[in-house]
C-alpha cells in the first residue's frame, strides 16, 4: 500500500489518536480527538473534531491577498469584492462541515482588513465611496452561521440536508 500511494505522491503514517494529542491533516482538514464542550455535569463525549488545517487557512489568506493586491488598483472595487466573495463562498462550502467557526472568523477578519487596506491605497484623497448596506463590511459576505456542526450518532449528510 505504501509503494502504491508513494507512486501517487502521497505519504502514509500511523497516528495514534489520543484526547488532546497532535492529530493529523488530511484533505485540507486538521483532525483531532477532543472532548466535546457541554453543560456542567452532563456526559461529555470524546469525538473526532475537524477544522481547516493551517496550510488551508494560509492558502485562503494568500488568495485573498492576491485578489486585493496593490497591482489591481485599477480594477473597480465592486469587482474585487465580488471576486473575494466568490472565493470565500467556495472555501466555506468545502470547510463548513466540522468545527470551523474560529478559522472562519479569522479569515473574514483578514479579508476585511485587506479590503480596508486596498480601499485606502486605491484613493489616497479619501474621495472614494463604497455603497453597501453596512459600510464597515465593504460588501463582504458574512461567514457567521455557515458552519454545520457534526453531531454524535447522526449522519452529517442528514444534518446538512435539513438546513437547506
Amino acid at each position: 500500500m505504501t509503494a502504491l500511494l508513494a507512486d501517487l505522491g502521497l505519504q502514509t503514517r500511523i497516528v495514534h489518536l489520543t484526547e488532546g494529542g497532535e492529530g493529523f491533516d488530511f484533505t485540507g482538514f486538521h483532525h483531532r480527538l477532543v472532548r466535546a464542550r457541554g453543560r456542567t455535569g452532563a456526559r461529555r463525549v470524546v469525538c473526532l473534531a475537524r477544522w481547516p488545517s493551517r496550510k488551508a487557512a494560509q492558502h485562503a489568506r494568500d488568495r485573498i491577498r492576491e485578489l486585493s493586491d496593490r497591482s489591481r488598483r485599477l480594477v473597480p472595487v465592486e469587482t474585487i469584492v465580488q471576486q473575494v466573495n466568490a472565493f470565500l463562498r467556495g472555501w466555506i462550502r468545502y470547510f463548513r462541515y466540522g468545527n470551523s467557526g474560529r478559522v472562519f472568523d479569522k479569515i473574514r477578519t483578514f479579508a476585511l482588513a485587506r479590503l480596508a487596506l486596498f480601499l485606502g491605497k486605491k484613493d489616497k484623497r479619501g474621495g472614494l465611496q463604497v455603497v453597501c448596506t453596512d459600510p464597515t463590511q465593504f460588501g463582504l459576505i458574512n461567514l457567521k452561521g455557515a458552519v454545520v456542526a457534526p453531531r454524535p450518532f447522526r449522519s452529517w449528510r442528514a444534518t446538512a440536508e435539513r438546513r437547506r
